[in-house]
């Protein structure tokens, strides 16, 4: 509740105040979904929170990383070795070419892959630039890890932030419905008319499922993207690319498109949990282990984010 009252008094979110006062009865959806995700824990229905909590189902992981996620990528990798229980098959690292990083790859058994070699286009290729602020490794890192289906190796991946850190057993598929995060923010008005122009559906902003990591599943990535060639009448990357909305700094979000396309296509296969997250500040990552033990019985995953300072 705090973050979306900061989140209100946010200049820049002026829109969204507009929004919501004038589609109050989406608000009121929004804010039910959250107080009944909550409700859920304190029931012990939320199956994260319960002790013992596996699953046979097995998952590789990917990650998008640079140089300046090299302390906080040490504590994520091993956080998800640790926290995640799911049979997990190759954890990808998808990072420029940084000798740092790709000693952390071969030090933890991770996968290095360049990620000027994973699409036929660099971040070079991409213009995005917004107030002066130049955007386009961040459109980059999102389109390399759509891309990610090509390497692994399971049906699931498991896509997560290289700042963001596990802090309990935790498992993304039960009663065979992937579980998808929901954030307790109100939604990001852009990321939902991207959704329009890439897929042709208008979807209203209830379920904010930019939540720092989700599990994807490569047969409906396929779907998706197959859907916005089609509409887009190119590769999906540059479909995406093209339909950037440059008077926004943030305008898609790779979390957002596939999760609200996937929920609206497949409801059924979904179950809905809150994400239980909280943010720290990244020169508070020396503290990391006193942190977990504190917030291990509150939230599921911790962040580091550096741009907190």
């Amino acid at each position: 509740m705090i973050r979306t009252i900061k989140q209100l008094f946010n200049r820049e979110n002026l829109p969204i105040i507009k929004y919501y006062l004038s589609h109050p009865l989406i608000l009121v959806r929004n804010r039910l979904v959250i107080f009944v995700l909550i409700i859920k824990k304190i029931l012990g229905r939320d199956v994260n929170f319960r002790e013992g909590v596996s699953s046979d189902i097995p998952i590789d992981v990917v990650m998008c990383a640079i140089d300046k996620d090299y302390d906080v990528l040490i504590h994520v990798i091993d956080s998800i070795r640790k926290y995640v229980k799911h049979p997990i098959g190759n954890i990808f690292l998808i990072c420029p070419s940084s000798e740092k990083i790709k000693k952390i790859a071969k030090d933890k058994k991770c996968i290095f892959l360049d990620e000027n070699k994973v699409l036929p286009i660099t971040k070079k290729d991409i213009n995005y630039t917004f107030r002066g602020q130049n955007r386009s490794g961040w459109l980059f890192q999102q389109l390399l890890k759509w891309s990610a289906d090509k390497y692994i190796t399971n049906e699931y991946f498991l896509i997560t932030e290289a700042d963001t850190v596990y802090c309990r057993p935790q498992i993304f598929i039960h009663n065979n419905k992937v579980l998808l995060p929901i954030s307790n923010q109100l939604c990001h008005l852009p990321y939902f008319a991207a959704i329009k122009r890439l897929v042709g559906k208008k979807i209203d902003p209830v379920l904010n499922v930019t939540s720092h990591h989700s599990l994807f599943e490569r047969t409906k990535l396929k779907a998706l993207k197959q859907i916005i060639e089609k509409r887009c009448k190119t590769t999906w990357w540059q479909g995406i690319i093209n339909k950037i909305d440059h008077r926004q700094g943030s305008s898609v979000s790779d979390y957002e498109t596939y999760g609200q396309f996937v929920y609206l296509n497949y409801p059924n296969d979904f179950e809905k949990e809150f994400w239980y997250n909280h943010s720290f500040k990244r020169t508070q990552l020396k503290d990391i282990k006193k942190i977990i033990n504190k917030c291990r019985n509150k939230y599921k995953n911790i962040s580091f984010h550096s741009y907190d300072e």
